[in-house]
C-alpha cells in the first residue's frame, strides 16, 4: 500500500509538471492550463464491487478550438471483492478468503470538447473520450483444500499478483466556477489469471461519478 501511495505522489507531481509547468497553472491568449482533484463512486465489473475512487488530472484547454487535452491518474482500493470464478473451471469451489486487497490504478489521456458555456453563471459543459492502461495490484490470504490420509484439510496460504489491461472511456464534465461533476463510462479488456490452482478475472469496465475541484 505504501508503494502505491508513493506512486500516486510521483504521478501527481508528473501530471502537475507536464500540464502546469510551475506552482500555478499557465495561461496564454490561446491556452489555459489547470489541474484538479476528484473523489467519487466507482462501479466496476465481474465481482470487483462498487467503492471509492480518487483521482487527479492536468488539463490544457485550447481556447479558440473549444477542446482540451488532459492526463489523469486514478486509484480504486477495495477489500470486499469476489473475483475468483465460482465454480472454478474444473468444477471445484473457489478458495476461502481470509483477507484480500485489490488496488486498481488507471492511467489515461483524455480529449474533451466544450459543448456550451454560460458566461454569466461561470458554467461550462464538456464531453469527451479517453483511453489508457489500468494496472492492478492484488494480495490475498486464503485457505486451500487439500486431500490427504485424514481426508480434506484446509491449508493457509498467501499470494499476490499484478497486471493490467487496456481501456477506453467516454465522459462528461459540468464545471461551475471551480467545482465539477464528472460521470464516466469505462470499457476495458478482461484480465484472467490464477493464484495457485484458482482462476480469477479482473475487469475494470464500469462507470464512475466523481465530484472535483479544478484549480485555475
Amino acid at each position: 500500500m505504501k508503494q502505491i501511495l508513493m506512486l500516486m505522489l510521483v504521478l501527481s507531481g508528473g501530471v502537475t509538471m507536464v500540464f502546469a509547468g510551475d506552482d500555478k497553472p499557465v495561461s496564454s491568449l490561446n491556452t489555459h492550463q489547470y489541474y484538479s482533484g476528484k473523489v467519487g463512486y466507482y462501479q466496476p465489473s465481474d465481482g470487483l464491487n462498487n467503492g471509492l475512487l480518487l483521482g487527479i488530472d492536468g488539463i490544457t484547454e485550447f481556447i479558440h478550438y473549444n477542446f482540451f487535452l488532459g492526463g489523469a491518474v486514478e486509484v480504486y482500493p477495495k477489500q470486499s471483492i469476489t473475483i475468483f470464478k465460482d465454480p472454478q473451471p474444473d468444477g471445484s469451489n473457489p478458495p476461502t478468503i481470509d483477507r484480500q486487497l485489490m488496488i486498481l490504478l488507471p492511467l489515461h489521456i483524455d480529449l474533451g470538447y466544450k459543448l456550451f458555456e454560460i458566461t454569466d453563471a461561470d458554467t461550462r459543459g464538456y464531453v469527451g473520450v479517453g483511453g489508457g492502461y489500468s494496472f492492478y495490484f492484488y494480495s490475498v490470504d486464503y485457505r486451500s483444500s487439500s486431500s490427504g490420509l485424514l481426508g480434506n484439510t484446509l491449508i493457509a496460504k498467501s499470494d499476490s499478483k499484478n497486471g493490467g489491461n487496456v481501456f477506453g472511456s467516454i465522459f462528461a464534465r459540468l464545471l461551475i466556477n471551480q467545482i465539477f461533476v464528472e460521470p464516466r463510462l469505462y470499457f476495458a479488456s478482461k484480465t484472467e489469471d490464477a493464484i495457485d490452482k484458482y482462476a480469477y478475472v479482473v475487469n475494470s469496465s464500469g462507470y464512475s461519478i466523481t465530484l472535483g475541484f479544478q484549480y485555475h
